[in-house]
């Protein structure tokens, strides 16, 4: 393994950032940093959305899941779908009547205050879980392909993946995000792509079709009854994973919020939604390719650490070892700065009060505090020490995100309002509730999923009619 390659790679690739961090800054405004003047090009946007989306995660953990879970996936990626339309034509015409910064504020208008604050907090949460999952993955890979050979401990490595990520995001925020996110899924993109062709080439026999290959493996299936993995579990799970963690994630949608007009970002999250039918398709490809590489060259290594361990080996040409690393830090660093963005926005608008016109010092010491947050969290991962943490990351999903779930369906379909603090309360206690359920389901023959999401919301939707007032008549 070339450890000097990978650094020097790292090291070019955080420069070209850099320089467009630097190009894109715009004197490092608050309203570069928050919306990025509110005049994106929605292809743009939604082009790097791609990278976003998928993340270092489903880089390294689908084509790695696909050997326990075969392609049930796909029918996750069409619940979001699903769930990308009713953002389309129900969430983002009532942020952009609004004109919202940060997405919660619209909680604030149709709820009370005290809704605004503990939606917030709660992205807030739900974020700082997902970005350090997230930014764990590629950290990870830095550490076995360059850190590990120099005895550096993962700890140091993380700080030095974070300061990176700060250098060129910092000042510019989502401004330098919507360009930066572009090259990312490029970069990502061209990984996969690369590493389907020569692993691919590598396991087919030759006058044998790729596509044939695929569809006669075991690996190959997309339904899986009886299991907390059936197709309608799925779907559903998707469905409101989308919503929820795209729709209602401030780190998604302050993206979209870049786009000039409803009509443009409306267009972009469909056509999101349609192309990672087709990505997600390559991972999962990717990942038979991956598992019967490894079983027949003696690789030990499966879940998140399979593909690096391919890409990488001997037996592989160099540069798809190069493209790779490039891939997965592209993958992994388009959802972390977004991350740090999001985060920093969510504070200082819905708990700070900042405003666009203000000094952007206080901004900054906020960002280097949600940077200490995600690296304490990654330590924690690290501890747990996941095979495949993709579905993890899910599971908590359905916990952190039912209460964001639950409020703005209830801003959404009623009247009422909540003028207190219960309202904390009910989202605190909701995701233990759906807890209770999930523990108690199997007993009735029944075995929750993914679709935990939508019984957490509900459960907090109905709390929240019972602790609110209807509007008072004139």
């Amino acid at each position: 393994m070339n450890y000097t390659l990978f650094l020097t790679l790292l090291l070019a690739y955080v420069a070209v950032l850099v320089i467009v961090g630097r190009l894109t800054a715009r004197g490092g405004s608050n309203e570069a940093f928050f919306t990025a003047g509110r005049n994106a090009n929605w292809l743009l946007v939604s082009f790097g959305m791609i990278g976003a989306s998928l993340s270092g995660v489903t880089f390294i953990s689908v084509p790695g899941w696909t050997a326990s879970a075969g392609w049930t996936y796909m029918l996750m990626v069409f619940g979001y779908l699903i769930g990308y339309a009713i953002i389309a034509f129900v969430l983002l015409p009532v942020y952009y009547k609004h004109r919202v910064i940060s997405i919660y504020s619209y909680l604030g208008d149709k709820l009370g205050t005290e809704s605004y604050k503990t939606g917030s907090a709660f992205f807030l949460i739900s974020r700082i879980i997902g970005a350090s999952a997230r930014l764990y993955i590629v950290t990870m890979i830095v550490q076995l392909t360059i850190c590990d050979a120099f005895h550096i401990p993962f700890i140091v490595t993380a700080m030095l993946v974070l300061v990176l990520i700060a250098v060129y995001s910092a000042s510019g925020g989502i401004a330098t995000i919507v360009i930066t996110d572009t090259l990312q899924t490029t970069l990502m993109l061209l990984a996969t792509g690369l590493a389907l062709y020569y692993v691919g080439n590598a396991v087919v026999e030759q006058g044998q079709g790729l596509w044939s290959y695929i569809a006669s493996s075991d690996q190959f299936y997309l339904v899986e009854e009886g299991t907390a993995r059936a197709w309608w579990k799925q779907v559903l799970g998707g469905m409101s994973i989308a919503v929820a963690m795209t729709g209602l994630d401030q780190d998604m949608m302050q993206k979209n919020l870049t786009v000039r007009t409803l009509k443009g970002a409306q267009k972009n999250m469909l056509l999101l939604g349609i192309t990672l039918i087709f990505v997600n398709a390559l991972f999962l490809s990717l990942g038979i390719f991956l598992t019967d590489y490894a079983a027949q060259n003696g690789i030990a290594a499966s879940g998140d650490q399979l593909f690096a361990q391919v890409a990488t080996s001997s037996a592989m040409p160099p540069v798809l070892g190069a493209v790779f690393f490039l891939g997965l830090l592209a993958a992994a660093f388009s959802s972390a700065d977004s991350a740090l963005a999001s985060l920093t926005t969510a504070f200082c608008v819905d708990f700070l009060g900042l405003k666009e016109h203000e000094s952007t010092a206080k901004r900054n010491k906020v960002y280097i505090g949600f940077m200490v947050l995600i690296l304490l969290v990654m330590v924690g991962i690290y501890q747990l020490q996941e095979e495949t943490i993709i579905s993890t990351l899910f599971t908590a999903a359905g916990y952190t995100y039912g209460p964001l779930l639950g409020l703005f369906a209830f801003a959404l379909l009623t009247n009422r309002k909540i003028k207190h603090w219960g309202v904390l309360a009910v989202a605190i206690i909701s995701p233990f509730l759906a807890y209770a359920l999930s523990l108690w389901a199997p007993s009735l023959g029944y075995t929750i999923g993914f679709e935990l999401l939508l019984y957490n919301g509900a459960m907090t939707f109905v709390g929240a009619w019972l602790i609110s007032q209807a509007p008072s008549k004139a």
